[in-house]
C-alpha cells in the first residue's frame, strides 16, 4: 500500500477464483469491473478489529475527534459509515478453491451464481505498485495491536506508512472458522490507487457508492456457472464475457454422484452460443 507495497504477483498463485451472486456476476461481466470491498461492509463482525478494540474504545481514545478520517475512524468504523469515505484500505477477496460447497451455497446464492478464474499476473498488470496480494492467516485468538496508532490531525486520510502497515496487519487476520475460504486479498489504499474508481449504483436497498476497477483484457480465463443458473443468463454472460476475454473457457459446477463433493464439467461454445454439456 502506498510506497510500502511490494510487487503484486511476486510469489503469488498464478490463478485465483472469486465467487459471485447472480446480480454480482452480471454487473462484473457487463461492466467488466471488479468490486473492491471496505472493512465496514463485510459480513465478519471481527473484520480488521484487533484484540480489545471496539467502536466505543476507539471514540474514547486520546486524541480522537469527531469527523477525523484517520485509521481509527476508518478501519474500525461502524457499518453506518459509507464506503465512499473509507480512505484507509480496500480489498478484493479471492480463493484457491473453485469447488467449495459452502462458498457456492453462500456467495453464489445456492448455485444460482457463478465463479470466475483470474490470471493474477494479467489482472494486476495495470496496478503497478498500488496494491499488494496477501494470504489471509487464521487463528483462534484475535490479533493483538502491536502499537497504538493515535488519531492525528496531521494525517487526516491515514496515508502514512504507519497507518497503512497497521491496516495491512489486521486485514490479513481472521478467525479459524473462515479457514475453508483459503482467502487471498488484493489490498490497496483507495485515495492513492488511481485504478480504483468510486461509482454510484442502485440496488434493492437504494443508491450507494462502491469502489471498482477495470478488469484488463484477458484476465478472466474461466467462467464457471452454478448448476442452478438459468440457461438464458448463461447465454448472455457467455456472449458478453468473450468480448473482453476471448480465450475465456466455460464450465458448470455440479454435485458428484458418489461423494459429498463438487466437480466441474466443461461446456463448449458453438458459434458464440452455450451448447450442451460436452463432458
Amino acid at each position: 500500500m502506498g510506497n510500502e507495497s511490494r510487487e503484486v504477483g511476486k510469489g503469488a498463485p498464478p490463478e485465483l477464483y472469486k465467487y459471485y451472486s447472480p446480480s454480482g456476476i452480471e454487473r462484473t461481466v457487463f461492466d467488466n469491473t471488479i468490486k473492491w470491498e471496505v472493512p465496514c461492509e463485510e459480513n465478519d463482525p471481527f473484520e480488521a478489529l484487533p484484540s480489545g478494540w471496539d467502536l466505543n474504545a476507539i471514540k474514547n481514545a486520546p486524541g480522537y475527534r469527531q469527523g477525523d478520517e484517520s485509521l481509527l475512524d476508518a478501519i474500525f468504523r461502524a457499518k453506518e459509515v459509507q464506503s465512499k469515505i473509507s480512505h484507509v484500505a480496500a480489498f478484493v477477496s479471492f480463493t484457491k478453491n473453485k469447488k467449495d460447497i459452502l462458498m457456492w451455497a453462500h456467495y453464489a446464492d445456492k448455485y444460482k451464481g457463478a465463479c470466475l478464474r483470474f490470471d493474477i499476473s494479467c489482472l494486476v498488470k495495470n496496478l503497478k505498485n498500488g496494491a499488494t496480494l496477501e494470504q489471509v492467516k487464521y487463528a483462534e485468538v484475535k490479533a493483538k495491536e502491536r502499537e497504538r496508532v493515535p488519531v492525528s490531525p496531521d494525517d487526516p486520510t491515514g496515508r502514512s506508512p504507519k497507518y497503512q502497515r497497521h491496516a495491512m496487519y489486521f486485514l490479513t487476520k481472521k478467525a479459524n472458522e473462515w479457514t475453508y475460504e483459503d482467502e487471498c486479498r488484493l489490498i490497496a489504499t483507495p485515495v492513492e490507487a488511481e485504478f480504483i474508481n468510486c461509482i454510484k449504483v442502485k440496488d434493492a436497498s437504494g443508491e450507494k457508492y462502491i469502489l471498482v476497477s477495470d478488469i484488463p483484457q484477458g484476465a478472466v480465463t474461466e467462467l464457471i456457472f452454478g448448476y442452478n443458473m438459468p440457461v438464458s443468463t448463461r447465454l448472455a454472460l457467455a456472449k458478453q464475457i468473450r468480448i473482453k476475454h476471448p480465450e475465456c473457457k466455460f464450465a458448470e459446477v455440479v454435485p458428484d454422484r458418489q461423494r459429498y463433493e463438487l466437480k466441474t464439467e466443461p461446456l463448449e461454445l458453438v458459434a458464440g452460443i452455450d451448447s450442451t454439456n460436452q463432458a
